[in-house]
């Protein structure tokens, strides 16, 4: 008898000469060197890990050999678990030869559908449901055996030692899993394990002449001889033996390729022990602008971006949370992988991606978030921005960082203007901040740095709530100005009002800006290159934008507006006026000026920004912060974390032995966001027009269409995918995969979620 893993995917019989089933045997040995092969790039030394990721491929689809699971294969019909039967084998063995107790492969195993499980609980958890199916995994045994000669080589000898400890437990089963469900879903689709070099010597090379091309187009000064110093601390800290480095620069120092530089020269040292660089940039700034920027140096087909929405599903939680439902995950729908949407794997040698994908990646339970958690192993991850980490995660987050650091071979470069105060001071011991001197300092004189890189004053306004069209006055009596607000529909009627004011106040209305989340990618780059332009060449322009334009955007403004919100934030706006630094070297002084406002309708996103936004008020009511006060930003940042805040320990307890490692609860609880958001194509352009017609005759999203589309994207929060429903149509019933109609795109605000009359008969 044959025993089959997959059916044909044109829906073939089993005895047609052109159909393409495969046999359960071929399938679990091919998964099972797939995933030793990833574990072995993701550990080279660590031997049981690899002869575990092994074990995982071989008992993976071990309940494929139920009478019950071959008929519904055949006919089509019916429903039969088949993943909890090797789970069952991994923890209870299979005789006198084979009897392990292996928890990290029961759990991988149970979750490569499903997702992984709670270790104890109700009828989910893995203790229940091996439990349950005990007995009938002993029953497949012997015809396993007979049909799979790996197998039976497994599950007749001693299983191999497993050494990991309680504190890594949780990290090494995720990696675990990761191996299996990449090697899985590989074999599925019929696709191999790529692995891209990463050549840092090369990139490295071609970096280092870049910024020699920039470096003669540069005028001298203060600002390009501050660069330059920070680039050499830069290449010289890649000889750093510690993993865990802070590149504290003000904004405008420099930081997007120096701290690039760093990590390729470690890489390009040590070309053994790292595969790949993964640049992490919070969710709120345009990623788009630094991975355009790293294609140019290196080549488009080099960087893959890979931003923080999804196609899923939202199911509400608790009334105003969001988590993805199960929809992808249904054990009983196993074919579903070759028809889903191709998840990226970060088979790439250049990763761009949002904070919120990295850390909700690591911290999932799902198989296509923790899918590409093993190529993150062995990797130097340059963290952007990093005081943008949500505090009341920060247990968790800085104990994984600390885990891929010491035990899979990965450095970070925490890199910004503002360092958060992620060491406990020694007055608090038991903070579940990092020891001090667990971070080293890449610079070797961050204060002559700090002091030599202020070109702005700041002015606290905060006295006199602002009206919008009061604010937009005083813009347009500029000749170039800039405005920092703190949430969207803020921005639209802050632009609404300059466009309306403009041809009054004879301000040019084409040189009157808008930028947001609610335009794409395309969009948005392509409006920063027209405000760049006009910049340069000294025309009107007035932008107003929401936080996105604070963190790599490459801007300068001799004046900078910004509605009170939290103290980082302000100076990375800051960073935006006088960035080059001309103003100041003219005037010698710094002559940029940037001017912090109080709303009249002060409205805030939720939770710590609200309250980031209260100490920052606090503070400036005391002594009016500059930029270059190391003192400022390390009170704030020591009240933000220190003065009775939730940094996240319940849901580090999670990751524990004590609270038995409950992987779905973890995930359930885990959001580095209050607010998933959904993925909407929007027909920007005739690229994006064309990418979606091809989307609509091929009616799933292939790795090519995803490479066409990823700058065509919007994120809906859930409460703004319902009202923009109206606007919105599905590629094909169930896909989850949406797009805007072409009247509900603007070019000057991007999606609206409503048509005017005119638009129908557009």
């Amino acid at each position: 008898m044959t025993f089959w893993a997959h059916s044909d995917p044109s829906g073939l019989p089993p005895g047609n000469p052109s159909a393409k089933w495969q046999p359960l045997s071929q399938h679990l040995e091919n998964v099972a060197r797939l995933a030793r092969r990833l574990a072995e790039l993701a550990a080279p030394s660590n031997k049981c890990f690899h002869n575990m990721a092994q074990c995982c491929g071989l008992l993976h689809d071990f309940g494929k050999y139920n009478d019950a699971f071959q008929t519904m294969i055949i006919t089509g019909k019916g429903r039969c678990q088949h993943s909890v039967h090797g789970a069952a084998i991994a923890y209870f063995g299979a005789g006198d030869g084979f009897s392990p107790k292996a928890l990290h492969v029961s759990l991988a195993v149970a979750g490569h559908h499903a997702g992984l499980p709670d270790i104890k609980g109700g009828e989910s958890s893995l203790d229940s449901r091996i439990n349950e199916h005990r007995s009938q995994a002993s029953a497949l045994v012997a015809c396993a055996i007979a049909d799979c000669a790996e197998l039976k080589k497994l599950l007749t000898n001693p299983f191999p030692k497993i050494d990991t400890t309680n504190e890594s437990f949780d990290l090494f089963t995720r990696m675990l899993f990761s191996c299996l469900v990449d090697a899985d879903r590989l074999d599925t689709a019929g696709r191999p394990a790529i692995q891209q070099p990463l050549d840092p010597a090369g990139l490295l090379g071609r970096l280092l002449g870049h910024l020699r091309s920039l470096s003669q187009k540069t005028p001298d000064g203060f600002v390009k001889r501050a660069r330059e110093e920070v680039l050499q601390d830069c290449l010289a800290a890649g000889e750093f033996p510690e993993r865990l480095l802070s590149l504290t620069v003000p904004t405008g120092g420099g930081k997007t390729f120096a701290s690039m530089a760093c990590a390729l020269q470690r890489a390009a040292i040590r070309p053994d022990a790292y595969r790949r660089i993964i640049v992490v940039i919070p969710y709120l700034s345009i990623i788009e602008q630094n991975a355009e920027r790293y294609e140019l140096v290196f080549g488009r087909d080099a960087v893959l971006e890979h931003h923080s929405g999804s196609f899923d599903r939202l199911r509400e939680r608790n009334g105003e949370r969001y988590v993805p439902s199960s929809g992808e995950q249904d054990e009983n729908n196993y074919e579903a992988v070759r028809f889903h949407p191709e998840t990226e794997n970060w088979d790439s040698p250049l990763i761009v991606t949002t904070s919120v994908r990295f850390f909700e990646s690591l911290f999932s339970n799902r198989p296509s978030d923790l899918r590409r958690v093993h190529n993150i192993a062995r990797s130097v991850v340059i963290h952007d921005e990093v005081q943008t980490l949500p505090r009341r995660l920060l247990a968790p987050l800085l104990a994984m960082i600390k885990e891929l650091a010491d035990d899979w071979g990965c450095a970070f470069i925490f890199s910004t203007a503002t360092q958060p105060a992620f060491q406990r001071p020694p007055s608090a011991p038991h903070d579940s901040r990092w020891e001090p001197g667990t971070i080293k300092e890449i610079i070797r004189r961050p204060e002559t740095i700090r002091s030599s890189l202020k070109r702005v004053n700041i002015q606290w306004e905060l006295e006199q709530p602002v009206l919008w069209p009061d604010l937009a006055r005083r813009m347009l009596a500029e000749r170039q100005s800039l405005a920092v607000v703190n949430v969207r529909d803020h921005a639209a009627e802050l632009f609404d009002s300059a466009v309306a004011q403009a041809l009054d106040q004879d301000f040019d209305p084409s040189g009157v800006f808008h930028l947001s989340t609610r335009m794409c990618a395309a969009h948005r780059l392509h409006v920063l290159k027209i405000i760049s332009q006009r910049l340069r060449d000294n025309l009107p322009c007035c932008v107003v934008s929401t936080q996105l334009i604070e963190a790599g955007v490459d801007l300068d403004f001799p004046i900078v507006f910004r509605a009170l919100g939290p103290l980082d934030a302000i100076f990375q706006a800051a960073g935006r006026a006088d960035r080059e630094g001309l103003l100041t070297e003219q005037l010698g002084y710094p002559g940029g000026r940037v001017v912090v406002f109080l709303p009249k309708e002060h409205r805030l996103p939720p939770n710590e920004y609200t309250e980031a936004t209260g100490k920052t008020e606090a503070l400036a009511r005391e002594f009016s912060p500059q930029v270059d006060s190391n003192e400022a930003i390390q009170r704030y940042f020591e009240r933000y974390y220190g003065e009775g805040g939730d940094l996240g320990e319940n849901l580090q307890a999670l990751r524990t032995i004590e609270k038995h490692f409950q992987f779905a609860t973890l995930a359930d609880e885990f959001e580095m966001i209050s607010h998933r958001t959904r993925d909407v194509f929007v027909p920007y352009d005739e690229q994006a027009r064309d990418a979606i017609e091809d989307l609509r005759v091929i009616k799933r999203l292939t790795r090519d269409l995803r490479k066409r589309l990823q700058r065509y994207v919007v994120g809906l929060n859930p409460n703004e995918f319902a009202r923009a429903k109206g606007v919105l149509y599905q590629i094909l019933m169930g896909s989850e995969l949406w797009v805007a109609v072409e009247q509900a795109y603007s070019d000057t605000k991007g999606l609206h979620f409503t048509l005017a009359t005119e638009d129908y008969f557009a």
